[in-house]
């Protein structure tokens, strides 16, 4: 019913999140089109009913890195994932992966 009134259960749009997380962390390009793809991914599951755009957007990063094997300590060091910046904790995200 609240979903024919117009009510939209889904986050809204964690691609354009992650986009800028990619250029401010100055990532690869093939990093970025793996995050992109399981960003999209995310909506396959109940992921975006449970988490925040911001912590969808920031898992799905941070899975991609994992994934193209770049060392994730270099990235956090260098440009940080900010948690409170984003309102996500660790644990948020951990859960997601």
């Amino acid at each position: 019913m609240l979903e024919a009134s117009g009510f939209d259960f889904r986050n809204r749009y964690p691609q354009k999140i992650l986009l800028k997380l990619v250029k401010s962390c100055d990532l690869d390009e093939r990093v970025g089109a793996t995050a992109y793809r399981i960003s999209l991914d995310m909506y396959r599951t109940f992921v975006p009913l449970k988490q925040t755009t911001q912590t969808m957007a920031l898992a799905g990063l941070e899975l991609a890195i994992r994934l193209r094997e770049v060392d994730l300590s270099t990235v956090k060091s260098e440009h940080g994932f900010d948690y409170d910046r984003w309102a996500t904790t660790r644990p948020e995200i951990m859960g997601m992966q």
